[in-house]
């Protein structure tokens, strides 16, 4: 049996997702080329699903917003360490003067290493899926959120 049958089952794709998205980059890499290895066309999709920050920061700033306003200051600070400028700003649209203070303060002062950047990397990308397990996010089969009703407001 292959190591892959399990995640050609109904839902088995989103698990892989999940379990690729919480690993380090390293280990991911590893992950990846196993599975490209046993079946190339599998492989090769699951990589272009995987849900990255820096996928994440090319959509609408009020789609990304509505995942970083959950992370915390600090978790925010650090997943925005090494990013492009652009990326503050699109991090930052929405959020109030005083909290967007705050993680301009600790950009400056913190000094994360790779692994808590990475770290919060990966947050972020596990709040993108709960946003879309909620119905609060509907993402293509590109991962990329739908044109139209992106966002669906939580009553």
């Amino acid at each position: 049996m292959s190591m892959l049958a399990r995640y050609r089952k109904p839902g088995g794709v989103q698990q892989l997702l999940a379990l690729l998205e919480t690993c380090l980059s390293k280990k991911r890499e590893n992950l990846i080329n196993m599975i490209i290895a046993e079946d190339k066309e599998f492989g090769t999709m699951i990589k272009s699903k995987i849900l990255t920050t820096e996928k994440i920061f090319k959509w609408d700033p009020l789609v990304v917003c509505e995942a970083t306003t959950r992370l915390s200051e600090r978790t925010l600070a650090i997943c925005l360490k090494g990013l492009p400028p652009e990326a503050f700003a699109i991090a930052t649209h929405t959020l109030r003067d005083l909290k967007k203070r705050e993680v301009t303060n600790l950009l400056e002062i913190l000094k994360p290493t790779p692994i808590e950047i990475e770290s919060a990397h990966i947050k972020l990308v596990e709040i993108v899926r709960t946003l879309e397990k909620e119905g609060s996010l509907k993402l293509d089969e590109n991962d990329v959120p739908l044109k139209q009703g992106s966002m669906m407001r939580a009553s």
